[in-house]
């Protein structure tokens, strides 16, 4: 190890008795890497281990008693340094965050920690935990006197003798609990209401475009609402069990947007839903009657997540040939939003606070939804009396509130909205019957049973739910 002895101040004849003690230590430190480890019998390594330690917490007490007396000579001048972390750096070539550290800890054991630079200089505590001291007398509130300080420091420093640095942060970070419990107490509380206000008023919402039938929406709550969110979709977000139509297999990520989108269908069908106008929350779909009629074609969701409302539709037109004029003829109106195929239109239209503008061939309005579409509380009530209070679907248990009122034949195919035509189902199954080839019919006890698709039974015999596992209230 090469340690320049010389002197910056061009007294080039006068070393000063630290820089040969440090030559004197540094060719000790060079015997000391050549000797080889190899033969250190086993039971002494803890031992060089520690006295290694102790070498460590020496020289860095040596380090920073030096950096706080260059700071108090302004030896940063001398390399033109903009301060004393930035001449710091370049002399050890440390990093920004660790120079600053390091400057910050040896004024601190200068002035404040006088008992903690001592332990360090003795090697009784490690480089680490003396900033962890630091770290945690200074989150001290400003108005503490410094005998409760000196307090702090002690119980800190007697706990560094059973912690190491991990455990030792952890206790800083409860110091002020430790040795004022009550004012600690007073405090936090006015901290954490500080903190809730302010994270209330920092609550944001918004939504992001819309792609491919896919939005985005970036949402930001304070602790309280977003427990509470949890603890909602939790239960709605656990898997299904395995049923006639196959184990669950969503993802963990998928699971919680199901039961988001179950929670606000639940609270859109709710009787104390928000109102606007008068009205519950609706939304509202314009589609060609014979596309939704064969379940063909897409419809127009009319929302505020993109551009949406009547929009006038022009063409170009070509004046009479060789008259070379073009003009403008405005043929009809046309509703723009994003698209929705005409399978979820249906389904959306049996039991949701859809209202759809049914159009015919030429784009008249034919219908405006109908006043007995949607199943009433009652039939609701009588559904679930006559089926139990779960979904109806074979092996679901899904509670008869989380449910939705389904038209066995569809309302726009002319079924009547009568307890003889619903089945209350899940919206995940609600969405199978819709979607997966399933048949729900009544049966001639009845009540509703289903008929699976070929490709889970090739004869598509009829499952009959057992009434046996209805719960009745």
């Amino acid at each position: 190890m090469d340690i320049d002895t010389g002197s910056a101040s061009g007294d080039a004849g006068f070393a000063h008795p630290l820089l040969a003690w440090l030559a004197g230590v540094g060719e000790q430190l060079d015997g000391a890497i050549q000797c080889p480890t190899l033969s250190l019998p086993l039971d002494q390594y803890e031992g060089a281990l520690r006295q290694l330690a102790v070498c460590e917490a020496k020289l860095a007490s040596l380090r920073l008693s030096l950096t706080r007396q260059g700071e108090l000579n302004e030896v940063r001048k001398l390399t033109g340094a903009a301060n004393t972390a930035g001449w710091v750096r370049q002399v050890t070539r440390m990093g920004r965050r660790e120079a600053s550290v390091s400057v910050r800890l040896a004024k601190a054991l200068d002035q404040t920690l006088r008992a903690t630079g001592r332990a360090l200089g003795e090697g009784e505590i490690s480089l680490g935990q003396a900033q962890v001291i630091e770290r945690a007398t200074r989150g001290l509130p400003n108005d503490v006197d410094a005998a409760v300080r000196a307090e702090a420091e002690a119980f800190l420093l007697d706990s560094a003798q059973a912690l190491d640095v991990d455990d030792l942060d952890k206790a800083g970070k409860h110091l002020y609990e430790v040795i004022a419990p009550e004012d600690a107490e007073r405090r936090i509380g006015k901290q954490l209401e500080e903190q809730e206000r302010r994270a209330r008023e920092s609550r944001t919402l918004s939504f992001g475009p819309v792609r491919d039938g896919m939005g985005t929406m970036f949402l930001r709550l304070d602790l309280p609402t977003l427990a509470i969110l949890q603890a909602l979709l939790d239960p709605l977000a656990r898997p299904r069990p395995s049923g006639p139509d196959g184990p669950d297999l969503r993802s963990g990520e998928r699971r919680p947007a199901d039961a988001f989108a179950e929670l606000v269908a639940l609270a859109q069908a709710a009787v104390d839903a928000p109102i606007r106008g008068g009205t519950r929350p609706r939304l509202t779909v314009t589609m060609n009657h014979d596309d939704l009629a064969n379940k063909l074609g897409y419809g127009t969701l009319n929302s505020v997540l993109t551009d949406s409302g009547p929009a006038h539709l022009k063409v170009r037109t070509q004046g009479d040939e060789g008259g070379g004029s073009v003009g403008q003829a405005m043929i009809g109106y046309r509703i723009t939003g994003p698209p929705l195929s005409a399978t979820l239109v249906r389904q959306l239209a049996c039991d949701a606070e859809i209202i759809p503008v049914v159009l015919g061939g030429d784009g008249a309005v034919l219908d405006l939804g109908r006043g007995t579409r949607l199943f009433t509380y009652s039939q609701r009530h009588a559904l679930a009396e006559r089926d139990g209070y779960f979904c109806h679907f074979p092996d679901c248990r899904r509670p008869e509130k989380w449910t939705e009122a389904h038209h066995i034949k569809h309302w726009v195919d002319g079924g009547a909205t009568d307890l003889n035509n619903g089945v209350l189902l899940c919206q995940h199954h609600h969405t199978v019957i819709h979607t997966q080839g399933w048949t729900v019919r009544m049966s001639d006890n009845g009540h509703p049973e289903y008929l699976p698709p070929p490709w889970i039974d090739p004869y598509q015999n009829a499952i009959r739910p057992d009434d046996a596992t209805l719960i009745r209230r």
